[in-house]
């Protein structure tokens, strides 16, 4: 157990993903806890991420060279195995993005979705989750919400209303992560522009239990 209670962060933190983890690590998880990256692709959201417990990292993707290669709708492992699950879901490509720049996010953050929305694959994530968690465990879940197919897909609303309807966990915390470099894709495919740039994600944390840790 910790000597000394971590700094509380605030609820918006400017920086890159490693920066967030690492907070969020620090300051909810339980010390030397077994953590699960479902979805660990070039493994770019752990770089200089320091953490004293065991780490899976596992993704679908076999090129990417996982731990274990496994579908987060159906994971292969045993019940109460995790103290954290990191899951930052399929993207879909903004609506200005260049082929090059899919091929890029298909590099950098295994783009894998064939779908116009990825909200389908929350429910049965949270159900593997749910099993996979101990009592009192964490979901780490990065979500973006973006415009794509002339609609704005609001994922965190999505995602908030599939823990809702997961029995056993509860949504209790939200960081706002400002990305310094976010939303600086130039594109002259449209003349007239109708959104703001998003230069924003969300980090979720769910928790297996009640909102507040009890030990």
């Amino acid at each position: 157990m910790r000597l000394f209670p971590a700094p509380r962060p605030f609820s918006v933190v400017e920086g890159r993903d490693p920066f967030v983890l690492a907070t969020m690590l620090d300051f909810y998880a339980e010390p030397f806890a077994p953590v699960l990256d479902v979805t660990a692709n070039a493994r770019k959201m752990w770089d200089g991420v320091v953490w004293d417990g065991d780490r899976v990292c596992s993704d679908i993707d076999p090129l990417t060279r996982p731990n274990v290669v496994a579908d987060f709708r159906q994971l292969p492992f045993g019940d109460d195995s995790f103290g954290v699950i990191v899951f930052d879901p399929p993207h879909l490509p903004p609506a200005a993005s260049s082929p090059r720049s899919k091929r890029q996010l298909v590099r950098d953050y295994g783009l894998a979705w064939s779908d116009d929305d990825v909200s389908a694959c929350f429910a049965p994530f949270l159900a593997e989750a749910h099993r996979v968690l101990r009592q009192e465990g964490l979901i780490f879940a990065k979500l973006k919400d973006f415009v794509h197919n002339h609609r704005y897909h609001w994922t965190l609303t999505d995602f908030i209303w599939a823990v809702r309807g997961q029995d056993g966990l509860t949504p209790c915390d939200l960081i706002v992560k400002h990305d310094p470099s976010g939303g600086l894709l130039n594109s002259s495919q449209w003349e007239q522009q109708h959104h703001v740039r998003n230069a924003h994600s969300w980090w979720v944390v769910v928790r297996k239990g009640g909102c507040e840790r009890h030990r």
